[in-house]
């Protein structure tokens, strides 16, 4: 047999499944399977929505309010996402993970992939985004990208990120345009993501209090109308001064994103 030919038989075909989405665009499901191989993966499907979690000053839970602190209301929190994956759990002792391992169907690397983009209104309630068919097994995390959009007929074309409302009455806006990478698993490391043959339902939540008030929060009072025009701006390129503030609200954000099941 030739180099040529062994090549050939080594190689590994990829797969691509698509599934339709009216709303938000389409998702693309990548998997692998070997050449002239005919066993099918188990499929599950999944489900996924986000929310924004505003706790009141008083510690009370509200899914209406928008004051996230004394004096700090929101009207808007936008956020652009994309390319969500889910990666496979090879050391889980799973039946089904050990079938795609040993038989060649997934190497160490693969993983599913939903992409996007999406973009998504924090305030209002819980959005149901993603809903596909993906194969059964255990997965170690979720994988997915805050990345700025490329819709030029949306308020957030060039931005990842849109936050509006007021501090002390005063107007303000904030935007960031970075590209950041946020993984997220449960609180319980131990808690495994497990899709099974009927639905699996995930929540990825953002706690937009403890962005913007309480210990360790960003302190928004500090924030200035540098140039007196009414509306205090915090973005990497506002012209009130407030760079700083901007980059400090990047940071956070990463830190108050959780995953939730049913």
């Amino acid at each position: 047999m030739t180099t040529d030919n062994r090549n050939v038989f080594s190689n590994v075909k990829k797969s691509i499944l698509v599934a339709g989405m009216g709303i938000l665009g389409m998702l693309t499901v990548v998997s692998c399977e070997k050449d002239n191989d005919s066993t099918t993966t188990k499929q599950g499907k999944i489900a996924i929505s986000a929310k924004g979690k505003i706790s009141n000053p008083n510690g009370s839970s509200s899914k209406t309010a928008k004051e996230v602190g004394p004096n700090i209301v929101l009207s808007d929190f936008l956020i652009n996402l994309k390319e969500f994956e889910l990666e496979l759990d090879l050391d889980y002792d799973d039946d089904e993970n050990e079938q795609w391992d040993n038989d060649g169907f997934f190497g160490y690397e693969d993983e599913i992939e939903l992409e996007g983009p999406f973009e998504l209104d924090l305030l209002s309630g819980e959005i149901s985004f993603i809903n596909v068919d993906v194969p059964v097994g255990t997965y170690e995390e979720l994988e997915f990208d805050i990345d700025k959009s490329t819709d030029a007929n949306s308020e957030m074309f060039g931005k990842s990120i849109l936050i509006k409302g007021t501090i002390d009455d005063v107007p303000f806006s904030f935007w960031h345009d970075f590209d950041e990478e946020i993984e997220i698993d449960f609180e319980d490391s131990q808690k495994k993501i497990e899709i099974v043959e009927s639905q699996t339902n995930l929540t990825i939540q953002f706690d937009l209090s403890q962005l913007l008030y309480g210990v360790g929060a960003v302190d928004l009072s500090q924030a200035v109308d540098g140039n007196n025009d009414g509306l205090i701006e915090i973005s990497p390129e506002d012209q009130d001064g407030n760079n700083e503030i901007a980059d400090q609200i990047k940071e956070k954000l990463k830190d108050i994103i959780d995953l939730l099941d049913d």
